[in-house]
């Protein structure tokens, strides 16, 4: 069978989830007549639903840009960077900028792009929030605004640098109204600007803002934007933008106002290229989407798919075609690799697309969210605290199919342990914002103190004797002190040894015994061997953890001594500080004054150059 050539136009959210399904179906079947190439203008995919949190600062702009190029590591996936600038959908055919591709099967994911709708202006002075670039332009923008206020003496001038005006009352425009209001009283104090000089709108042509959500949920979004002081103007219909000033249309009166900062989120169409399309029967008045049947083809190429914001298609029993949105996109993602593989094995395309959406949620501001939000036809709107937890699960399972568990911790440290100014919607108490260095004496002190009982059971004669059999044959039996044994001050230390009598009821009733007399105490050899390791491994991690080397091995090897010891002879009350310190030191303690402050990055940039670990996402960014 000849070689068949997939190409999928567009690195986006089905084109990526599309491409990784495809690998991985051609893996399962041990295919090598497939070749998959994914072809975007950019090396990386771009995690649009987070634009608004790099725009207004709240993360860094590498926590939405993800490499290509590492996300399909190890798989039969192609990666090109190129522009395709013209298609010939007959002769099967792409051109490119760099150069021409064939292909026998088409998944156009190409997208969209911002919509100005003929507004005068505004494609030329207007900040649109549609892409990584965007959003990078943007944040710096805002802060131009504040540093150049702080020091400009026209009021007039000054005002214009301090209105900011969102066009839309969509998702996208009222998540960017909520994080620019949380990110101005920083911006206000780092440049000592009084906050009542910035003034934030969010302007819209309709009656309501985020028409798709339920009248609660709206109301719930209009109260949190006054409380966070942004003026919401709706029947509003744009019809100018300079460069310093909006006009726009409240019923029969045109207002104008002055300012620096347009931030338009009104509206999306389709690509250029999918624009260009005519000959995919592009849907009239949807703005560049393609017809497809309910395999998600082409209705005039059935060897072109179509994918994400670029399909149109009415799902039996519905009245409305499938909203561009991102489940969109993870819906339709397996429905079009499962039928384009069918179709290269010889058989016809099975599997309908049937999606199922599970609701809409917005976040505004960072400890802010509301959401409709349910299974198919149990729908409720979820409290904010709820909403955005589910936003963030959303995020980890989407990163989880795309970039693994790599992806996952990074998304979980920018969110929620590196973030400044409370900017989480668990405030400010899970992330770093002290010095480190005052670890470092806790640390060097733990590790002195396993030295010091390394060297102990050196002297007590752990390497020449045998010890813990007998110390195990003494759990056989069941220790319970008396009561009377012990005066009224000391009732806490009879408490202790209490808890240590059900330690020793359940070490010979668990698997922890089975497994201390098959592999520990069985024979003399085995006791002498496990002695001198703990003795080794004691000495060993004491030295770690006091010149900060391996601090994570050393910090968890210290919870699991001490869980041991809790779970055989229960640990002294004078030790109980050891699982404590272990977990302090579990991810920070070789951060500073540290061995590891050398050693890991040069193990790291070695690591992230082998094949194991990319191909499974073991790396760290």
């Amino acid at each position: 069978m000849a070689k068949k050539n997939i190409i999928i136009l567009g690195a986006g959210y089905s084109g990526v989830l599309t491409a990784k399904k495809l690998a991985k179906k051609i893996k399962k079947q041990n295919s090598n007549n497939v070749d998959v190439t994914i072809i975007d203008k950019n090396p990386f995919h771009t995690m649009l639903t987070e634009l608004h949190e790099v725009a207004a600062c709240r993360v860094d702009e590498s926590s939405i840009r993800i490499d290509l190029k590492k996300t399909f590591e190890g798989r039969n996936v192609n990666v090109v960077m190129d522009t395709i600038v013209d298609t010939d959908f007959n002769g099967k055919q792409l051109t490119g900028k760099l150069r021409t591709y064939d292909y026998d099967y088409l998944v156009m994911a190409t997208g969209c792009k911002t919509a100005y709708f003929g507004v005068k202006g505004a494609e030329e002075n207007a900040f649109p929030l549609w892409s990584y670039e965007d959003a990078v332009r943007l944040r710096d923008h805002i802060e131009a605004m504040f540093r150049g206020a702080a020091v400009e003496t026209n009021p007039e001038c000054r005002k214009a640098m301090l209105t900011f005006y969102i066009v839309g009352g969509g998702f996208s425009g009222v998540e960017m109204a909520g994080e620019l209001a949380e990110y101005a009283p920083i911006l206000c104090d780092k440049f000592h600007i009084p906050r009542e000089e910035v003034r934030i709108f969010t302007v819209d042509m309709l009656d309501r803002i985020m028409s798709v959500l339920p009248d609660k949920a709206r109301e719930r979004a209009m109260r949190r934007l006054a409380k966070i002081g942004v003026t919401v103007k709706l029947k509003a219909n744009i019809t100018g933008v300079s460069k310093d000033g909006i006009e726009y249309v409240t019923g029969e009166t045109t207002n104008s106002d002055c300012t620096n900062t347009v931030i338009w989120t009104a509206g999306i169409q389709g690509s250029d290229i999918a624009q260009k399309s005519e000959a995919l029967g592009l849907q009239p008045k949807t703005r560049g989407r393609i017809a497809t049947d309910k395999y998600l083809r082409s209705l005039t190429h059935p060897n072109v798919y179509a994918a994400g914001d670029n399909i149109f298609y009415i799902p039996e029993g519905e009245e409305r075609p499938v909203p561009q949105m991102v489940e969109n996109c993870e819906n339709c993602a397996p429905v079009i690799a499962e039928n384009i593989l069918a179709e290269i094995t010889g058989d016809k395309p099975g599997q309908e697309y049937k999606p199922r959406f599970h609701g809409a949620m917005v976040c505004i501001g960072s400890r802010y969210g509301t959401a409709h939000s349910g299974m198919p036809g149990k729908f409720a709107v979820l409290p904010s605290f709820i909403a955005m937890l589910a936003k963030h699960f959303i995020n980890v399972v989407y990163f989880m199919q795309v970039l693994g568990i790599n992806k996952v911790l990074s998304y979980i440290t920018n969110e929620f342990f590196a973030v400044r100014n409370r900017r989480s919607f668990l405030g400010g108490h899970f992330s770093n914002r002290g010095p480190l260095f005052l670890i470092v004496p806790l640390r060097v002190f733990l590790g002195l103190f396993f030295i010091y009982y390394a060297y102990r059971r050196y002297t007590l004669g752990w390497l020449d004797i045998n010890i813990l059999g007998p110390y195990f044959e003494s759990m056989r039996g069941v220790f319970r002190p008396s009561l009377f044994q012990f005066e009224l001050f000391n009732q806490f230390r009879f408490s202790l040894y209490v808890l240590n009598d059900y330690v020793h009821m359940w070490f010979q009733t668990t698997p922890f015994s089975w497994f201390v007399e098959t592999f520990v105490i069985a024979s003399e050899a085995q006791i002498m061997f496990w002695q001198g390791a703990i003795v080794v491994t004691t000495l060993l991690v004491g030295l770690a953890l006091a010149g900060g080397l391996f601090t994570t091995l050393a910090s968890l090897y210290v919870i699991l001594y001490s869980a041991v010891y809790i779970l055989s002879s229960g640990l002294a009350f004078p030790n109980m500080w050891l699982p404590f310190a272990g977990i302090a030191f579990l991810f920070i303690g070789g951060r500073v004054l540290a061995l590891d402050y050398y050693v890991m990055p040069w193990l790291k940039k070695r690591w992230n150059n082998c094949a194991f670990a990319k191909k499974w996402y073991l790396y760290r960014d």
